[in-house]
């Protein structure tokens, strides 16, 4: 039986293996303190899969009070294709429909034909192409 559970600090490597099995894992990105202040700013951020006491899938919620965003949806290859996936989302737009927000977004590899369908088959739908960029800000000097 799988549940739902949010994050928690002692979590992180299970967490950060799930994120490398996905090849989602970003060094900066998703280090360990940058998760500490994920969940102190908002402790409903970051939703784990749980099996056996086991972690098998994680999601991040990015929301800034006027839009959400679903980021790193990992499940660990030997759990896939059993609803994970499907649980994850639903519990994260659950939880962003009660903060009154009315959208989620979520980005898609563009090669990645077979996540492309499987996200119309959640519910979302392609808007434009974009090419996501970032600038790495370092500390002032």
């Amino acid at each position: 039986m799988i549940s739902i559970r949010y994050y928690k600090d002692p979590d992180y490597e299970d967490v950060k293996q799930t994120l490398k099995e996905g090849k989602l894992y970003d060094d900066v990105w998703e280090d360990r303190k940058n998760l500490k202040r994920k969940i102190k700013r908002d402790p409903e951020s970051i939703l784990l899969a749980i099996s056996n006491n086991k972690i098998v899938g994680c999601i991040f919620i990015v929301e800034d009070g006027w839009n959400a965003f679903l980021w790193r949806l990992s499940v660990r290859k030997k759990y896939r294709r059993q609803g994970i996936g499907k649980m994850l989302i639903q519990k994260a737009e659950e939880i962003i429909r009660k903060r009154g927000i009315k959208e989620s977004s979520i980005f898609v590899d563009t090669k990645n034909d077979y996540l492309k369908q499987w996200y119309k088959k959640q519910g979302y739908r392609k808007t434009s192409d974009y090419t996501f960029h970032y600038k790495k800000l370092n500390k002032k000097k």
